[in-house]
């Protein structure tokens, strides 16, 4: 067990990954809107909070993405996600992934981030807004564009804060991220950042939802695809009543086209009742 640290994240290891066996979730397919392809990035499993990057090709702007713990089942409800950041240069998604709480994680683990990169879309930009210190919800709006992408950060959490929620508005006019503090700790000075990835409105825009029952489990994971004939922009997920005890482990493509969230309950188990959901943006 190590002595934990939180003021370091591991270095992101760059470049395209090879498919991995977590829960066989796979990566890369063909996809609809114009040059959509789906990248990787990976971080070495260890047993310290870290981070990953999947990098956009040349010509490409990101859309959005995600990450999810890929080793590990030790890590499970000890690890979550405070960083889904797509750059605000469209050269790729970045991922952070912490150990949550004050209990340290004996295991290995890893984390793959995942990124949706395309050509660029008319009205392109990324619109990021950070909230006051302590600020629980934070929206980044895209005016009179649409929102392609999505994302959230938690800054000077230290994995005493984690994302809760990464929600697009119902008419695709902005973005709304949660942060919450997890079970046992007091937390200050900390805030949260939203991400909105912005465009003139592309063909065949489309907000899709998938919500599940409340639950005691302790796991959940939501599914989604597009409709046909279109594929995904981004992804992003909320934790319904969770109260800091459910934490967000994996938000993935797969392929281009289906949205997979996953989220679990802490260490010590959670005796409320909570939900998950998952959202994606599509197009043609």
């Amino acid at each position: 067990m190590r002595t934990r640290t939180r003021s370091g994240v591991l270095t992101a290891a760059l470049g395209a990954a090879t498919m991995l066996a977590a829960m066989g979730w796979a990566a890369p397919a063909a996809a609809t809107p114009a040059g959509l392809e789906t990248v990787l990035g990976a971080a070495s499993p260890s047993s310290q909070d870290k981070s990953a990057l999947a990098p956009c090709p040349t010509g490409k702007v990101v859309t959005g993405g995600g990450g999810f713990l890929t080793a590990g089942s030790g890590a499970e409800g000890r690890v979550g996600l405070d960083r889904l950041e797509p750059l605000a240069n469209g050269s790729g998604f970045f991922v952070t992934m912490r150990e949550a709480g004050p209990t340290n994680v004996a295991d290995e683990w890893g984390l793959q981030a995942v990124g949706q990169c395309a050509t660029p879309p008319a009205g392109y930009q990324v619109v990021a807004t950070t909230g006051a210190v302590g600020t629980e919800f934070v929206t980044a709006s895209c005016g009179t564009k649409k929102v392609i992408g999505m994302g959230g950060r938690i800054n000077g959490g230290q994995g005493d804060v984690v994302l809760d929620q990464v929600v697009p508005s119902f008419d695709l006019a902005s973005v709304t991220v949660r942060a919450v503090a997890v079970q046992g700790t007091a937390p200050t000075g900390w805030s949260a950042t939203s991400f909105a990835v912005c465009a003139t409105a592309p063909a065949g825009l489309e907000r899709i939802v998938v919500t599940g029952t409340g639950t005691s489990n302790p796991s959940a994971t939501r599914v989604k695809p597009c409709p046909t004939g279109k594929a995904l922009y981004s992804i992003g997920a909320d934790i319904n009543a969770g109260n800091g005890q459910v934490l967000l482990s994996a938000l993935n493509i797969t392929p281009s086209t289906t949205l997979r969230v996953r989220a679990d309950e802490d260490a010590d188990g959670f005796a409320g009742t909570w939900s998950l959901s998952g959202y994606g943006v599509c197009g043609s």
